[in-house]
């Protein structure tokens, strides 16, 4: 098992023992069932007996620990077309900032339910939000940059693709469409489970943050990408928005590589040292070096038309 994948995993079930041992300990302290979803200004609009909320925290947990787990694992350093990305590192970083804020959260869910006779009367002080934020982050970076780096692995980017000849007067585009299912099932499946914690009362932060992920994941999973004499295009979601356009004149030259989904820390618009990208699987990509250097890259079908194209109707 790679250290990074041991990294990633190992916060999440320890963040949430205090908000356990709280619900068992202090059992006779608390009211049955206890307020465990919060509306937006802290007071209490959710119940669930104590048990289960004990399941529901043990649960995400495992949830978590199993997710930055296998995101973790497959992450390597690796020099690519956008530069030295330790995407192992900067996951094991994100994991433990994760752990703590969902862990603070938590904790202050139970604690809001000490010492009353109706779990209705429960409030949920913003301070815990934002102290999870603020430790969350600060742990994380801390975590980061102890985090010893992953070997480099992975050649220099290659060169710019040959052009492709385009006559002055001529009218050229280049476009393909590319759906990643993998992305279309796990954005179904984190809505699924932002409902079913709903439904449960779990926490308002682990439902939020189930939901917001899955559409936003879902809003990735599929990608139009153009090219023409105004430039690159790549149309995000299944109606093309937002859109991200590298205009002709901000293209120094264009190329082909083999990228990996890891070394951009996962799939979809991803922004890393050197450059940003969208990612909907490993394999081959499309990338353009940009006027100020930076580079962007785009996995597609059939890139090296793309990229011969670019260069063509760049050396017009």
């Amino acid at each position: 098992m790679s250290r990074s994948r041991v990294l990633a995993a190992v916060p999440h079930l320890p963040a949430q023992l205090p908000a356990c041992v709280l619900l068992v300990l202090a059992a006779d302290r608390l009211p049955d069932p206890v307020a465990s979803h919060f509306a937006l200004g802290g007071t209490a609009d959710g119940y669930t007996g104590r048990a289960a909320l004990l399941g529901v925290q043990i649960g995400l947990a495992l949830f978590l620990t199993v997710l930055f787990g296998v995101l973790a694992g497959s992450a390597r350093g690796r020099r690519s077309v956008t530069g030295r990305y330790d995407g192992g590192r900067l996951l094991v970083g994100l994991s433990w900032s994760v752990a703590v804020l969902v862990g603070v959260i938590t904790y202050g869910a139970a604690s809001a339910n000490l010492d009353l006779a109706d779990a209705t009367d429960a409030v949920l002080s913003p301070g815990w939000l934002a102290a999870g934020l603020g430790a969350g982050a600060a742990v994380g970076w801390l975590v980061h940059r102890l985090t010893p780096a992953s070997p480099t692995t992975g050649a220099a980017a290659p060169a710019a693709a040959a052009a492709v000849e385009v006559g002055d007067t001529e009218r050229v585009s280049w476009s393909r469409t590319v759906v990643s299912q993998p992305l279309v099932v796990l954005g179904g499946v984190l809505l699924l489970g932002a409902a079913a914690l709903g439904s449960l009362g779990a926490p308002l932060v682990a439902v939020v943050a189930l939901g917001v992920g899955g559409l936003l994941v879902a809003a990735t999973s599929a990608v139009r990408v153009t090219v023409d004499r105004r430039g690159l295009r790549v149309g995000l979601g299944p109606v093309g928005w937002p859109r991200i356009v590298v205009p002709l004149s901000d293209i120094r030259s264009a190329m082909t590589d083999d990228v990996s989904a890891a070394e951009f820390g996962g799939w979809g618009y991803r922004v890393v040292p050197g450059g940003s990208g969208v990612v909907l699987r490993s394999g081959p990509a499309l990338v353009v070096v940009r006027r100020s250097g930076r580079r962007f890259a785009v996995t597609v079908d059939d890139p090296e038309t793309a990229a011969g194209l670019l260069n063509g109707i760049a050396a017009c």
